[in-house]
């Protein structure tokens, strides 16, 4: 499964299935918008073609870089992501979020660098603290307030999509290096508390929380968005409407091509299309995780499930956002929606993710019978 260049063959053959697909559905989802918009039908196929080659050229490079480099980095690179997430609230407002930077037609989400600077911080300061995280002040300090910051800064753009996403990767982390359940439940209790009062007391999508709410009663209640990503998906049946013949695209769903993909694959793929697709993520995530279980130290380990962890919360928590089993935010579908910022980043873990691959390799060339097959081994 392994080329010259140590490649993990495997990993990378089904990143390059989904960037495929990503590509072929981003166009047929989305050239009716770009048509109306733009007047060409090709805008945002073109502009998902030029990141889908960046893409893979970071993946490329990151995995003939030594990851403990990144290790070297871990709190620069964490100070430089607050910094990004500072800047972008005096961005331009796009949609009424401050989500992005701009440089003319570039645009930059700095939540995304954030994530992948958070899981190199998480796995440097966890692998000095292994069997120390059973003492809560442990997780108090750093990992409290380093939460409780972003989520001031990234609920200001504001995005609880991303947020979710930092925030259960990194009880993961904390989980899988040793913490008690009971004590990350203590942490956990401000953060829910938190975004009570965002939701209730300063109505941050008060209105999506509701109509939530209400679905479960009466699913015809529910928002706007789910009714035609659930229309989408029901109408796709075993084998869906064929590639390009969906319906639901033609201005009835809302971001089809970002967001909501899923529902249109849903739809012009059928059933059967989207377990194709559950299956190549259950592939990516097993494998990610492998890698991680392999590693020849922990601070590979934990990185490589740190990364792994980000990647499988997106695809878990944009699943339930389109089907309806948590309340409508904003959460891209990694390798697939639309936009440059979340797949450079998805493909940049994958680099490394690749290169933890190759040093476990050479670690058991160069030492026999001395394979790390654990955690902890």
């Amino acid at each position: 499964m392994d080329n010259r260049w140590g490649l993990d063959f495997f990993l990378l053959t089904v990143v390059l299935i989904l960037l495929t697909v990503g590509v072929v559905m981003v166009y047929s989802s989305s050239h009716f918008i770009a048509l109306k918009k733009f007047d060409t039908p090709h805008f945002f196929l073109l502009r998902q073609v030029v990141w889908s080659v960046i893409a893979l050229g970071a993946l490329l490079v990151l995995s003939r870089i030594d990851y403990h480099l990144f290790r070297r980095v871990a709190r620069p690179l964490l100070v430089f992501g607050f910094l990004l997430l500072v800047l972008v609230l005096f961005s331009r407002p796009i949609k009424g979020a401050h989500r992005w930077i701009s440089f003319k037609a570039f645009q930059f989400q700095p939540s995304e660098f954030f994530k992948f600077a958070l899981a190199v911080y998480l796995a440097h300061s966890l692998a000095k603290r292994t069997g120390k995280l059973e003492n809560w002040r442990y997780l108090l300090i750093p990992y409290a307030p380093i939460l409780l910051l972003a989520f001031l800064l990234i609920m200001k753009e504001p995005d609880l999509g991303t947020f979710m996403t930092i925030a259960v990767m990194t009880f993961l982390g904390l989980f899988v290096v040793g913490a008690r359940v009971k004590h990350l439940v203590l942490v956990t209790l401000p953060v829910v508390f938190l975004a009570a009062v965002f939701v209730f007391g300063l109505g941050y999508k008060k209105a999506r929380v509701l109509d939530y709410a209400r679905s479960f009663h009466d699913p015809s209640l529910g928002s706007y968005q789910v009714k035609q990503a659930t229309l989408a998906l029901g109408s796709g049946g075993l084998f869906g409407r064929g590639l390009g013949e969906g319906r639901q695209k033609m201005f009835y769903l809302p971001e089809p091509h970002t967001d909501f993909i899923f529902a249109s694959i849903g739809e012009e793929g059928g059933l059967v299309g989207l377990l194709l697709l559950l299956f190549l993520f259950l592939v990516l995530i097993w494998r990610g995780w492998m890698v991680a279980a392999r590693a020849p130290d922990l601070f590979g380990f934990l990185l490589g499930f740190v990364l792994t962890a980000s990647i499988f919360v997106s695809v878990v928590l944009n699943l339930a956002v389109v089907t309806g089993l948590v309340p409508t935010t904003g959460i891209p579908l990694p390798f697939l929606s639309y936009g440059g910022s979340s797949l450079l980043m998805t493909a940049v873990s994958v680099g490394v993710l690749q290169n933890i691959a190759a040093q476990t390799r050479l670690f058991e060339a160069a030492r026999p019978g001395k394979e790390r097959r654990g955690r902890f081994a």
